[in-house]
């Protein structure tokens, strides 16, 4: 049944490291509904469960030395950039909020994509979602990344928070990419090009 809070995902898995002759590895399958908004938010809870206790994320095919792994919101960055880096044809971000700090700190990386040939595409929330005294900042957030050559997409209310490199590398979690929030907050880095055909659908048919 569906769960979010810290202390019983402790409590679960707490029960899984029980020690037993030959056990080398414990998995936790979640399962996750992306297209209901509880649902989806209790699982970025969850995932902040997982990263609190030393769990690594991983998808159906990944290999054991991938780096894919649940980073938080101070060691995330470094490893986005790269993958922004990487980019050959396609970068998506879809963020509900983006804050200059955070637009200027990613700029440098997001031009060299551009300049490479990569189409980047945000997904935000439009300026009147924002209270009226944030707008004008938010104004100049947006055009520091459109006079970069950024296409910027407006969907009222959303509150998916992903990224996906080249249709296969996918960033899923509870952190706004693109501005600042609570340290408890998680994203977890995995490549898979299913899930991340099935997150573009969300946004893009939407």
């Amino acid at each position: 049944m569906p769960i979010s809070w810290k202390g019983t995902i402790q409590q679960y898995a707490g029960r899984l490291h029980r020690l037993f002759a030959d056990k080398k590895e414990v998995q936790i399958y979640d399962y996750v509904d992306i297209h209901l908004k509880m649902l989806e938010r209790m699982y970025g809870r969850r995932l902040n469960g997982y990263a609190s206790i030393g769990y690594k994320a991983k998808s159906g095919s990944v290999a054991a030395d991938s780096i894919d792994i649940i980073f938080d919101n101070s060691s995330f960055l470094s490893v986005f950039n790269n993958d922004i880096l990487a980019a050959t044809r396609e970068i998506l971000i879809v963020s509900p909020f983006v804050t200059r700090r955070r637009a200027v700190q990613m700029l440098q990386h997001l031009e060299i994509a551009v300049r490479n040939g990569s189409r980047v595409v945000v997904i935000t929330r439009p300026p009147e979602d924002y209270r009226e005294t944030d707008q004008v900042a938010l104004q100049g957030s947006l055009a520091i990344l459109q006079d970069a050559g950024i296409q910027m997409i407006f969907r009222p209310n959303i509150h998916q928070k992903f990224a996906v490199t080249d249709q296969r590398i996918v960033w899923y979690g509870s952190i706004n990419l693109l501005s600042f929030g609570s340290a408890e907050e998680s994203i977890m880095r995995l490549e898979s090009p299913a899930i991340a055909s099935e997150l573009m659908k969300t946004v893009y048919n939407s």
